[in-house]
């Protein structure tokens, strides 16, 4: 059985981009959010195609982002370089709850040191309070 995602149509300012394991759209707020569902191993091409829809949704306009990842999500090596290198968002909050999140958030965050601000929140609200000071004027 597929899980579907919950409907964004309330929050989306653009169109919602829908794949398998995540859809990326641009919020009313004009953050840039990434939904990802349970399971989702992401590679390189999964990280380029995210990156695309992020330019699309976005217009190229440069927004902040908030990605919201559910449980047993893992990222390669090359597909967390080529993220922590782009430049398409002025800041990253990154919201998961559980161990798992923490250990490779930080390993992330550590090992790749994203070259735009970024953390991680275990709540979207904590994670849209620390965007705001990143919203566009």
């Amino acid at each position: 059985m597929e899980t579907k995602f919950p409907l964004f149509s309330e929050l989306a300012k653009s169109e919602i981009l829908e794949f398998e394991y995540y859809a990326v759209f641009l919020r009313k707020d004009n953050i840039v959010q990434i939904q990802i569902k349970d399971n989702f191993e992401c590679e390189l091409e999964d990280s380029k195609r995210i990156l695309e829809c992020i330019k699309h949704v976005s217009k190229k306009n440069k927004y902040p982002l908030l990605a919201i990842y559910s449980n047993f999500n893992s990222f390669s090596k090359e597909a967390t370089a080529l993220v922590a290198k782009h430049t398409l968002t002025v800041a990253d909050a990154l919201v998961g709850n559980g161990v798992a999140f923490k250990i490779v958030g930080n390993f992330y965050l550590n090992i790749n040191k994203p070259v735009r601000p970024t953390r991680l929140f275990n709540d979207v609200e904590s994670a849209l309070l620390w965007l705001e000071q990143f919203y566009p004027e």
